[in-house]
């Protein structure tokens, strides 16, 4: 994956982490060129491209701004349903497990189905 698809998808998941709030003023080109050993340009592609999905609004002489929270992308958003679907899943099993426990003989020796 080219350097610049690494810093779009390391400031995306920045911002959805809270790091800055819209409306906040990102830090400039030249601290993300440090933070990332990036050049210049490769800053700029991955900046332009959070700007034009309309996350970042860039003015210049004034800075970049947080101007939207990212929306997920489908790769993102079927990550959650995958979680989603195997944390559905242990609960089926934990709820499968007592209801053995409880359909269970009892110390009688009877089952609960029995009396």
């Amino acid at each position: 994956m080219p350097l610049y698809r690494d810093i779009y998808a390391d400031l995306r998941r920045r911002i959805a982490e809270g790091e800055w709030e819209v409306g906040d003023r990102l830090p400039d080109l030249q601290a993300f060129m440090e933070h990332y050993d990036a050049s210049l340009n490769t800053v700029r592609r991955a900046t332009t491209d959070l700007r034009d999905e309309g996350v970042l609004r860039i003015s210049q002489g004034e800075g970049t701004f947080l101007a939207a929270l990212p929306q997920p992308t489908g790769e993102e958003l079927l990550e959650r349903l995958r979680n989603a679907q195997a944390a559905i899943g242990d609960a089926i099993a934990a709820l499968e497990a007592v209801n053995r426990k409880t359909t269970n003989t009892t110390p009688e020796g009877t089952s609960d189905a029995q009396r």
